[in-house]
């Protein structure tokens, strides 16, 4: 079973009905071996600077905060669930 997970459930239907996908169930497509999903919304994004240490509060002496790598957080309004379309 594979899964594909789209952005939109407008094109998690048009994928489902390309690859095969043709029984619609609780949030998702099946058929063919595949699970199609989607999310309404970014799954996740950019942490903000306060991830990156004490930077809760802006200060001017801050700037320019460049982390050596950028780090993802989940979206809040995603984790641990799903939308029912």
């Amino acid at each position: 079973m594979q899964l594909v997970i789209a952005e939109k459930p407008s094109v998690a239907m048009s994928i489902a009905a390309v690859i095969g996908a043709d029984e619609r169930k609780n949030g998702y497509m099946e058929g063919t071996g595949f699970l199609v999903s989607w999310s309404v919304g970014h799954l996740a994004e950019l942490a903000d600077a306060a991830h990156y240490g004490d930077y809760k509060k802006w200060r001017y002496e801050d700037l320019q905060i460049l982390p050596w790598t950028w780090e993802t957080v989940i979206s809040p309004d995603k984790e641990g669930g799903h939308a029912e379309t």
